[in-house]
């Protein structure tokens, strides 16, 4: 083993849960009965790069990573008592900033809960019935409601008009204890809805032009035993002979699930995968929400480490987009300052600024839809105080509307048409150009015959085939603007 030597970091941050709906009580949470330190360390880096060494080490040996700065040289680790010793004979010091048994300050009761997400999804939809629909696409292992609220002009589901524009999914809180996620995604209905109120062009136009998919909380189970148990748990609440022990969601995706040690099947684990892909409800919500979708986009919010995290997790390997998501994942990067006004968030992938990484949502949504994905580590320690909620969410609405408007800039507009019937018809969809080599799906038109996707200028050779196997080829170019082709396939 590898010695890493790592100073002392005197820093002080706290949380705590406080009580809001307990789950069955007849359940015991795994990992209760030991006491859990929030260990924080120095490490002597000088880039995002070296940081993932240190973070790779820690997470080759079943630690809980919360998150880093390589800009201020910390990490932390939740850990107990074995693993502090584990880390000192290592050679690793650190410094414990709180215990799962200290009696400090509770989350801030203003943050998110599952009640108040879904309490304020359905005030919006009932204030604006003409611009969103709220749908639950899911139930959890505890039987709650996971929820998602469209913001469209064209917000009837089964109308050709929504079918006419592409989507864009934003997801919050994979993960438990990340508790300005769903703060992040809500703010996204409330900045549209309400502008649009006041005839702001400016977001209007982005309603006008997408159908936008919010799910402010996906892990609805997981927080609410943040809220009433463990204010560190990161999984779901997936159970066995009365025994939480839970399935990190965003290791459980079915597309690169189990494909390169990223993450553990060990249910002790925080990066359990699950005994099977897309096993777990909250999965198959996002999945199957995505599928009726097809999205164009998808952002995902993570907390913490201040990251612009493009696909793919695996180390080594990259989309066959690479050049478009790092050239975006970079204007992104620059658009949002750190929470310390110490640079900018730092864009890569998952295995270049943390670890391998398998399972995750991020790479479903691009190797399932090619969707322009990207996962953004907000701020720096997974439960801030509540004064940087605003901060947050405005540096994070400008990167979205940015990111949005980027999208448009370089959009393709197909309609597929069958011949014989003169009908928009569903199609697959190859581009000769994009390399797909790591088992992405083809490409394929949404139920109304379109289909968008993001392109740089160039040239494109297209393939289409329809269910019934007639099939065309073209060419398009993309010069850097926004471009609507219809193909007829007789």
């Amino acid at each position: 083993m590898r010695k890493i030597y790592i100073g002392l970091l005197f820093t002080v941050i706290t949380s705590a849960a406080i009580l809001t709906t307990a789950g069955p009580s007849w359940l015991r949470l795994e990992g209760a009965e030991k006491n859990k330190f929030r260990y924080m360390m120095e490490a002597p880096v000088n880039s995002p790069y070296e940081m993932a060494r240190y973070v790779g080490w820690l997470k080759q040996n079943n630690f809980d990573v919360a998150g880093y700065s390589w800009r201020d040289k910390k990490i932390e680790v939740i850990t107990d008592d074995e693993g502090i010793k584990k880390l000192e004979l290592a050679k690793i010091r650190g410094k414990i900033i709180q215990s799962s048994n200290s009696k400090s300050a509770p989350i801030d009761p203003r943050y998110l809960n599952p009640a108040k997400v879904e309490a304020k999804l359905k005030a919006l939809n009932a204030q604006f019935p003409n611009l969103t629909h709220l749908e639950q696409i899911g139930t959890s292992n505890q039987g709650r409601a996971i929820w998602a609220l469209l913001i469209s002009n064209t917000p009837d589901i089964k109308s050709a008009e929504y079918y006419q524009k592409p989507s864009i999914i934003f997801d919050g809180m994979h993960h438990a204890r990340e508790i300005m996620t769903p703060e992040v995604v809500m703010d996204v209905a409330d900045v549209l809805l309400n502008q649009q109120t006041r005839s702001d062009a400016r977001w209007s136009q982005l309603m006008n032009n997408w159908n936008i998919w919010i799910v402010p909380m996906l892990n609805v189970d997981g927080n609410n035993i943040v809220w009433t148990q463990d204010a560190w748990w990161r999984k779901n609440a997936r159970a066995e002979n009365g025994r939480t022990f839970g399935v990190d969601i965003n290791r459980n995706y079915d597309f690169k699930w189990q494909a390169c040690n990223g993450s553990s099947g060990s249910t002790s684990s925080d990066t359990y995968r699950g005994p099977a892909a897309a096993s777990e409800p909250e999965t198959q919500a996002l999945s199957n929400l995505a599928q009726k979708v097809v999205p164009t986009g998808s952002l995902s919010y993570h907390s913490y480490s201040e990251l612009v995290i493009y696909p793919y997790g695996c180390s080594g390997v990259f989309t066959g987009e690479n050049a478009l998501l790092a050239k975006i994942g970079g204007e992104l990067a620059q658009l949002l300052p750190s929470d310390s006004r110490g640079g900018t968030y730092t864009p890569g992938t998952a295995w270049q600024l943390l670890y391998s990484v398998d399972g995750d949502s991020s790479s479903y949504m691009f190797g399932e839809f090619g969707a322009v994905s990207f996962t953004f580590e907000v701020n720096q320690e997974f439960q801030p105080s509540y004064d940087l909620r605003e901060p947050t969410l405005i540096k994070h609405r400008k990167a979205w509307a940015y990111y949005i408007n980027r999208l448009n800039q370089n959009l393709l507009s197909l309609k597929v048409i069958d011949g014989k019937t003169g009908q928009p018809a569903q199609a697959q969809i190859r581009i000769a150009n994009i390399i797909l080599s790591q088992g992405e799906k083809p490409y394929r038109t949404n139920i109304g015959g379109n289909y968008f996707k993001v392109l740089d200028p160039g040239k494109y050779t297209f393939g289409v085939v329809l269910k019934d196997g007639r099939k065309t080829q073209f060419d398009i170019e993309m010069k850097g603007a926004p471009l609507q082709h219809v193909i007829t396939i007789n």
